[in-house]
């Protein structure tokens, strides 16, 4: 029977549901390693290492002592924290499971959306501190008919458009792994908003640059919910302050929690979430469930 590292949490942290569903195919131990070499010496026998959340120990130094290992699961959809490049030279199959949180982070991208477009945030704030300005002048976008381009084009994307259908509002979408992408300096310049979707790499790593910026309409709108290095955060302030983009709704940052005097906390046309939109009341249930169901596929696919 293989064995499974549970590598992030100790089993209490874990349905017995989930637990149970996975102990049909393999053995599992589960411990939270702190670093490399307390991994490297729990799961010296693994043949899976299962982890979610940050990475603080799922480092090359630690599988490469792992001689057993032939698979990696992170829970979630980011896997821009692991050694991919060591993994594939050293035939570790690397897997997640983006569908336990795509339709909770969609939502979250959306709300986010219209939240900005319709100046909510601001206006809460302003009846809160007294101001009752129903003047209409503040709020700038109709969200019927317009233009919504999403960067990137997986699973959470793809919900995204299928919950703004409603709102009659024409969809481009850039991923160079998909048929039928608009090319993404042409997706910024028709697009009133733009949503990002898009996976962290070399290749996305500060994607949406001063030069991405300058292309945009001017007003436009920026969401990100996938990670905050996508966004160049000074290129960010500036088109801001600048007045070329008309405000950004954020779930994630370069530094997360951001640091105290990061400017963006200062630009009143930014609304913050804190890295929690792929959170729902359903997400416990989903989380497990996925993961469990993910490992015994995984597990299946190794004894083939």
């Amino acid at each position: 029977m293989l064995e499974i590292a549970m590598v992030s949490a100790a089993e209490e942290r874990f349905p017995e549901s989930c637990i149970s569903r996975i102990r049909e195919v393999a053995r599992i131990n589960c411990r939270r390693c702190n670093d490399p070499d307390e991994l490297a010496g729990f799961a010296a026998n693994a043949d899976i290492i299962w982890m979610f959340g940050a990475n603080v120990a799922v480092k090359e130094e630690a599988l490469s002592r792992l001689p057993n290992c032939r698979a990696i699961l992170r829970s979630g959809s980011g896997l821009d924290a692991l050694p991919l490049e060591f993994c594939k030279a050293n035939n570790i199959q690397v897997f997640n499971t983006p569908e336990s949180i795509s339709e909770s982070v969609a939502e979250h991208a959306v709300s986010m959306l219209f939240a900005l477009a319709r100046n909510l945030v601001q206006f809460d704030r302003q009846v809160r501190s007294g101001v009752w300005d129903s003047s209409g002048n503040q709020t700038k976008w109709h969200l019927s008919g317009r233009t919504l381009g999403v960067v990137g084009y997986g699973r959470i994307a793809r919900t995204v458009e299928k919950l703004v259908s409603g709102f009659n509002m024409n969809v481009l979408h850039y991923d160079p792994w998909q048929e039928n992408s608009t090319p993404l300096d042409e997706l910024l310049k028709e697009s009133d908003f733009v949503s990002l979707h898009c996976p962290l790499s070399e290749d996305t790593r500060n994607l949406m640059s001063e030069e991405k910026f300058n292309i945009m309409k001017d007003g436009a709108l920026l969401v990100n919910t996938s990670r905050g290095e996508v966004i160049d955060e000074t290129a960010l302030f500036n088109a801001l302050t600048s007045g070329k983009l008309g405000g950004a709704a954020l779930d994630v940052l370069c530094d997360e929690p951001p640091v105290a005097d990061n400017p963006l906390l200062k630009c009143d046309r930014v609304i913050f979430s804190p890295h929690a939109a792929a959170f729902s009341a359903d997400f416990e249930k989903n989380f497990w469930y996925y993961s469990a169901e993910k490992l015994v596929e995984i597990c299946r696919k190794l004894e083939a």
